[in-house]
């Protein structure tokens, strides 16, 4: 039950990255400084104060809920990467996920996103 589990919501992850922009929003902090900021201050952004992180290759992606209704779940993605020895980009994709008990539909929502993009890089600038 928690491989199909696992290999599902790894593949969503994996879609919601590249459902963003080719280009990310630069950042000159090395991608584990801005990671260790973002798993500190994203928590308590959340409705329900958890953040899912998992580990990349060159980088990391973050996940919290931002409404949680009965019919619908709204979330924040952040993609982190890094681009050089002390520097790095993000992306972020606000994803609406309209769902039941055996099918859900996740729906890139542009308005989030940009919302988002905005607070994220202002806890990443400001990190204090």
């Amino acid at each position: 039950m928690k491989k199909p589990l696992m290999v599902l919501l790894g593949f969503l992850t994996i879609a919601g990255a590249h459902a963003g922009g080719n280009h990310g929003t630069p950042i000159d902090r090395p991608v584990d400084q801005v990671a260790r900021t973002l798993q500190a201050r994203l928590p308590a952004l959340a409705v329900d104060g958890m953040c899912e992180v998992s580990r990349e290759g060159s980088g990391w992606n973050f996940t919290i809920r931002l409404k949680a209704e009965k019919t619908w779940t709204q979330e924040v993605q952040v993609i982190l990467r890094a681009t050089g020895a002390a520097a790095s980009e993000f992306r972020v994709q606000g994803v609406r996920i309209d769902g039941g008990l055996i099918t859900s539909t996740r729906k890139a929502d542009r308005t989030v996103t940009e919302e988002w993009t905005a607070k994220i890089l202002e806890l990443v600038e400001h990190p204090d």
